[in-house]
């Protein structure tokens, strides 16, 4: 080979390799920065309350499986899912008060939060309470779903 040549393959090396450990250091950032936010949110008790919010579905649809949910189960329920909205609001507001590549969205869970409090407020829509329900604890098997795979990435 020429000098030429090896001088190209030697400077096309070094381009590579210097891309390439660019390329690496940044995938470790942020995976550093996922962990550290994840890790974040479980110190911050996210999970916990995750977890109480559904044993809180789980108690209605018992409650209404049982013909238990009178208006004094309805306004312990309404209490404990107001304390729980407050909690993980400001779980939320601490966890995604800093830069990271994949933030955790709870919008849909206030949303399913706030239509459960509606339904139990309006004896009107007792009927409907269970499919209001179901679709909250289906919202929050995704947002597990979602800690998961970002933890993961």
């Amino acid at each position: 080979m020429s000098s030429k040549k090896k001088k190209i393959l030697f400077t096309l090396a070094i381009y590579l390799s210097i891309a390439l450990i660019t390329l690496t250091a940044n995938l470790m950032i942020q995976s550093s920065k996922t962990q550290g936010y994840i890790q974040h949110f479980k110190e911050q008790n996210g999970e916990q309350i995750l977890e109480e919010l559904s044993d809180t579905y789980k108690l209605i649809m018992e409650s209404y499986s049982n013909y238990k949910l009178d208006k004094e189960a309805k306004a312990k329920v309404t209490h404990q899912l107001n304390r729980l909205n407050k909690e993980l609001r400001k779980v939320d507001k601490e966890i995604n008060s800093r830069n990271v590549p994949h933030p955790i969205n709870f919008s849909f869970i206030y949303q399913d939060m706030k239509l459960v409090n509606l339904a139990l407020a309006d004896s009107t829509k007792d009927g409907v309470i269970t499919v209001i329900v179901l679709h909250a604890m289906e919202g929050l098997g995704d947002l597990k779903k979602e800690i998961t795979y970002i933890q993961y990435r």
